[in-house]
């Protein structure tokens, strides 16, 4: 039997060689064995347990006790960035398979509220900024110089320190800062990456790395600092490269969730703006700085948030900008049509959705504005006709299958132009 793992990276591997996702995994451990007698994919006999279709989910056979749903994410215990979203059912623990043993529970704290998370990130960038780092976090291949951000952006990102006890000392000096602040705190319970024991109080794991880790905070409508995202210098063998500064694995840690993040504040939002959703909470960063006249709003990946970025733009006008693998990538074309979808059964119309476009050589629109080429927008209709047979029809059956549009149709020229 493999050793005790927290929060279950090894379910994670496996399950990356059969949906390849790139995420921290959910609180369990798997037994050795092949990936293809763990994992099943759904069929009209045996449809997903989430949201009940018989395609692009998958289950964990022995026991069928977790899922990993491709369209629902709401409840899900986590969502890899290819848009698996990993459900452990209730009924887990009584009856658990042959196979899995369940890691021990560990006591959690409710987040805190949004101004001492705010407060405790501003002083954690301030105690520990990206300039301490300049060779791994400014000037490296995908530093922030390379990424197309200037000097004056840098102190907007803080380093997360590769020693663990550096790490521990500065969570002892925010402590100190938030007590002075805040009568309530004592302590950074509910603060997402910090954690306590015994002993002390913790930032991040309780290990050491080679390397610091860019950290870049992630802001709600009204520019609070909500949760921060962290950038290792490097990717790593499954090719992740950011994760959530979260402690939802140790003893009195919080999870970050997967929050929207702003470049812009709601209540300045005038009604007739363009809101562009992009992935990815640094290309909302880089193309803020590059196009500052832009209303920004950025999802974490393809997969998040679909339903309040539906509701965030309620009668609005929407630029979907999601990285153009959607041209090459079925996940991300699955995901893009499902968003839209979403927008259509909302709005009514898909007049006011359109999707951004731009040389298809560039991936992502962040990198377009680096290189100062033309950015457009084209309409749905239009982005169905450019997609080869095999993604359109993933596309149009997503939608049939959200709104009930017909497979085989066209969307009319009087709903949205070109």
């Amino acid at each position: 039997m493999a050793p005790p793992i927290r929060i279950a990276r090894e379910l994670d591997c496996r399950i990356g060689e059969f949906l390849r996702p790139e995420n921290d995994a959910v609180g369990i451990e798997v037994m050795s064995t092949s990936t293809s007698s763990i994992f099943g994919r759904v069929n009209r006999r045996r449809p997903c347990k989430i949201c009940g279709k018989p395609d692009w989910c998958s289950f964990v056979r022995d026991g069928e006790r977790i899922s990993i749903c491709m369209r629902v994410s709401d409840g899900a215990r986590k969502i890899n960035r290819h848009g698996g979203a990993i459900f452990i059912h209730d009924d887990w623990r009584e009856d658990r398979p042959i196979g899995f043993r369940v890691v021990a529970d560990l006591p959690q704290s409710p987040i805190a509220p949004i101004e001492i998370r705010d407060f405790v990130y501003d002083k954690l960038i301030e105690l520990s900024p990206a300039t301490l780092y300049p060779g791994a976090l400014i000037a490296g291949e995908k530093g922030l110089l390379a990424r197309g951000l200037s000097e004056c952006q840098f102190g907007n990102y803080g380093g997360l320190p590769a020693d663990s006890s550096e790490r521990d000392r500065i969570a002892r000096m925010l402590v100190q800062e938030t007590s002075n602040q805040f009568s309530v705190a004592d302590s950074l319970r509910g603060v997402p990456g910090f954690w306590e024991d015994r002993c002390d109080v913790h930032l991040w794991k309780p290990k050491d790395y080679f390397l610091p880790r860019l950290l870049i905070p992630v802001r709600d409508d009204s520019g609070r600092i909500q949760a921060c995202q962290m950038r290792m210098p490097f990717a790593t063998k499954k090719g992740l490269r950011y994760l959530w500064l979260s402690s939802s694995d140790l003893p009195h840690g919080t999870g970050s969730g997967s929050p929207l993040h702003f470049k812009f504040r709601l209540a300045d939002l005038p009604r007739d703006a363009w809101i562009v959703i992009v992935e990815g909470v640094l290309k909302a960063d880089i193309l803020s700085t590059i196009r500052p006249e832009l209303y920004i709003v950025a999802t974490p990946c393809v997969t998040a948030n679909h339903a309040a970025l539906v509701e965030l733009t309620r009668g609005r006008l929407v630029w979907i900008a999601f990285d153009q693998d959607h041209y090459s990538n079925e996940t991300v074309c699955f995901q893009l049509a499902s968003l839209v979808a979403n927008r259509l059964r909302r709005e009514r119309t898909l007049a006011t959705t359109r999707i951004a476009s731009w040389d298809t050589r560039v991936k992502g629109i962040d990198d377009a504005a680096v290189r100062n080429l033309p950015i457009t927008s084209i309409s749905v209709q239009r982005w169905l006709d450019r997609l080869s047979p095999r993604f359109r029809q993933i596309a149009m059956r997503r939608l049939s299958e959200i709104t009930a549009f017909p497979c085989g149709s066209k969307i009319g020229s009087s709903s949205q132009g070109r």
